[in-house]
């Protein structure tokens, strides 16, 4: 699917330190037209955050990531009082059920992923989806 220029570019987070799997994420989503700002460092993704405020339309981040995990950096987030809204990736179904649980469904994606998979689940992010926990969790 090709973006036309009319259409709105999304803005989108990736923080990923595994290069393949980065590659696959920024293969994925720059076709379709997002703009993505690349990140191996989730503190450096709270800087950056942090600078571009509501300017950020989305960020995919490893639930597992170091220093800080994807969880901490969402708790960070919030601190500072940015509400984006956050895909987490997940590697193990356990932990994929516990952030589903907490963030909702559409807040986590399992790897291993197809390109189309991460598609659809960040278009399902981008609307409206937003990263603040679930009143009933």
């Amino acid at each position: 699917m090709a973006f036309s220029a009319s259409e709105v570019v999304n803005r989108i987070l990736v923080v990923q330190d595994d290069p393949v799997m980065l590659g696959l994420v920024v293969g994925s989503l720059r076709p379709e037209g997002h703009h993505v700002i690349e990140v191996a460092n989730p503190v450096e993704a709270l800087e950056i955050a942090r600078r571009e405020g509501t300017s950020l339309d989305l960020i995919i981040a490893r639930v597992d990531s170091r220093p800080i995990t994807g969880i901490e950096l969402s708790k960070r987030l919030t601190r500072c009082g940015i509400d984006i809204p956050m895909l987490f990736m997940s590697p193990t179904h356990s932990l994929a059920a516990v952030i589903a649980g907490t963030f909702g469904t559409t807040a986590v994606i399992e790897q291993p992923f197809t390109g189309a998979e991460l598609r659809s689940s960040v278009k399902r992010c981008l609307n409206g989806q937003r990263r603040k926990p679930r009143r009933d969790a």
